[in-house]
């Protein structure tokens, strides 16, 4: 079972009192991860960088995203 680790940067935009998340990126590092999480921040209400571990042939999550840096208003879900 191939493990990889993916680095995410999800924006979250205003929907009325409630926030959306955008599309997400994927990037090759956590590095551009974060940097594109941090410019998300600043064009949306809030934005976060993540790592997540999976199986790289079924896609199944091996363990809990690794929070890497969080920028502006977020879901609850995301911690402050």
């Amino acid at each position: 079972m191939p493990a990889k680790t993916y680095f995410i940067a999800q924006g979250f935009q205003k929907s009325g009192r409630k926030l959306v998340p955008v599309s997400p990126n994927q990037f090759r590092t956590a590095e551009q991860a974060v940097a594109r999480a941090g410019r998300d921040g600043e064009r949306y209400a809030g934005a976060v960088a993540f790592q997540q571990i999976a199986d790289e042939e079924t896609g199944e999550l091996l363990e809990e995203p690794t929070i890497l840096a969080r920028f502006g208003e977020l879901p609850a879900e995301f911690g402050s």
